[in-house]
């Protein structure tokens, strides 16, 4: 998969017919599914296009961006990496970006040999959200997915925000197309957790971590107080792993995915590991 940083404005190094799609994707999850497979059906029936998506590095709300984010843009390129997209074009937004008019977007979409578009039935762009689905249809071949819900809700990234501080893995892991995971660097089996990312509950959780290609083992700590009086990430949560023979240099980045949780931390006392933590976590691997 390539990957080009984009403004909607400059015309991309590709000469490819695309099916795009379009969403908000600050997770990927299963109200993506249908989604992502009317666009695959769309490249089966024409094997000369190319699919791509847009993915935007922080979430607009209310015309908005916001600070706070689910997931890291370079964990998102992983799914769509293994989810077998060609392209991907990733949006730094700005104030120029949310203001553009949606004729404009249009316009470059055609420039940039955009045939075919996939989105959600709610779909929306440009200033004031002004661009519909309708006018879509007026430049491009477009297919709606259907929108999917649980438990009578709809499947959405303001739900997995919510369960992510619950701090509901399974619920997580369940509606998204991969593990909750994020990266970060570790030093001495301490690590930060990612600035500008929604937190998960302090806790500790059965993890596996990828480093340099090979998959560990183990547990993490999400301390009780890993923000100082400013609101800086402390770098005091910890990853016990049972299978690493090497310690990881701390410029050596770490994908950490989470499997369980074992329990939720709510004072000093238990803002720790303990014994039992690790006997969790080993009879879960076991058993596996």
């Amino acid at each position: 998969m390539k990957t080009y940083s984009w403004n909607f404005i400059d015309k991309l190094p590709i000469d490819d017919n695309l099916i795009l799609c379009l969403g908000s994707f600050e997770t990927l999850h299963l109200g993506h599914n249908q989604l992502f497979k009317l666009a695959k059906d769309l490249k089966t029936d024409n094997p000369d296009k190319k699919l791509a998506i847009i993915l935007f590095k922080s979430p607009i709300k209310s015309g908005k961006i916001q600070q706070k984010k689910a997931f890291q843009t370079k964990t998102r390129l992983i799914t769509l990496f293994e989810l077998g997209f060609d392209y991907a074009f990733v949006i730094d937004v700005n104030e120029q970006i949310i203001n553009l008019d949606y004729h404009v977007i249009i316009n470059k979409f055609k420039e940039n040999n955009v045939t075919d578009i996939v989105c959600g039935p709610d779909f929306k762009f440009g200033f004031n959200r002004q661009g519909t689905i309708e006018k879509l249809k007026k430049n491009f071949n477009v297919a709606i997915a259907d929108e999917r819900k649980v438990s009578k809700r709809k499947i959405s990234s303001t739900l997995i925000n919510e369960l992510i501080e619950e701090g509901n893995i399974s619920a997580i892991n369940e509606l998204l197309l991969q593990n909750y995971a994020f990266i970060s660097n570790i030093e001495n089996f301490e690590y930060k957790y990612p600035e500008n990312l929604n937190q998960l509950k302090s806790g500790i959780y059965i993890v596996n971590a990828i480093i340099a290609d090979y998959e560990y083992h183990g547990l993490t700590l999400i301390n009780k107080d890993n923000q100082d009086n400013n609101k800086k990430a402390l770098q005091n949560n910890i990853l016990y792993l049972f299978d690493l023979e090497v310690i990881p240099s701390k410029y050596q980045e770490i994908y950490i995915e989470f499997l369980a949780t074992i329990r939720y931390i709510s004072n000093s006392y238990d803002n720790n590991l303990k014994d039992s933590d690790l006997n969790i976590a080993k009879e879960y691997f076991l058993s596996k």
